[in-house]
């Protein structure tokens, strides 16, 4: 089983792609994560990819995701399945990951597109904040209640990442718009787009994925 979960920022990809990785055994490719980790190094191409993601608030390269894309579905069996979270994020994109899934006997079983409002994705993103050593998320409110807290979890400093501010989400949903919705529209033609409510519950958002996954 092969799955891919879209969605406006702040909607709950990661979480329901954990879930189900979970559930399932499966891989969980976050090309958000990876690419974060590829930012961080100390190289030209990794200056450039910050530069794009938290300057420009825009899309990176297709050569960049075809090769991490192509390197981590090389490295798995053919068994393991895998939940591809935010990716693929344009239509070119589509073409290169159903080309490569191909090319290794696999293709893309459901997309679950986990549908919030705009007013709601900024408001969820823009309270979202992140630990510098375990990477968990904190929501400013809830979890945290102020910038200097430490990480709840594991005593970490916190930092909230340059595009979760409100002026970056509206620029990375002003993208999504653009370059994600035509995606939707070609895997509903596909037949294998599944809608699913990302207002409810967390648990009643996974039951409504569950419902819709074939049975072998």
């Amino acid at each position: 089983m092969n799955f891919v979960i879209l969605g406006k920022q702040g909607c709950g990809k990661g979480t329901q792609a954990g879930l189900l990785a979970k559930k399932f055994d499966l891989e969980h490719i976050d090309m958000g994560k990876s690419l974060r980790e590829m930012a961080s190094l100390e190289t030209p191409l990794a200056r450039e990819i910050y530069h794009i993601q938290n300057v420009k608030h825009t899309l990176v390269p297709r050569k960049v995701l075809k090769e991490i894309l192509n390197v981590k579905i090389s490295s798995l069996p053919f068994k393991k399945g895998i939940v591809f979270d935010g990716a693929p994020r344009t239509v070119d994109q589509v073409e290169y990951m159903e080309e490569i899934l191909l090319s290794h006997g696999r293709k893309i079983d459901r997309v679950f597109y986990i549908d919030i409002p705009e007013e709601e994705s900024i408001k969820r993103t823009s309270q979202r904040w992140n630990c510098r050593k375990c990477d968990a998320v904190l929501i400013m409110g809830r979890n945290i209640k102020k910038e200097d807290d430490k990480c709840v979890k594991c005593g970490g400093e916190i930092f909230r990442r340059p595009d979760d501010t409100p002026n970056g989400v509206k620029k990375r949903l002003e993208v999504f718009k653009k370059e994600t919705m035509p995606v939707l529209d070609h895997f509903k033609e596909k037949g294998i787009l599944i809608k699913i409510d990302g207002m409810m519950p967390i648990k009643k958002v996974f039951e409504e994925i569950l419902k819709n996954i074939p049975v072998a």
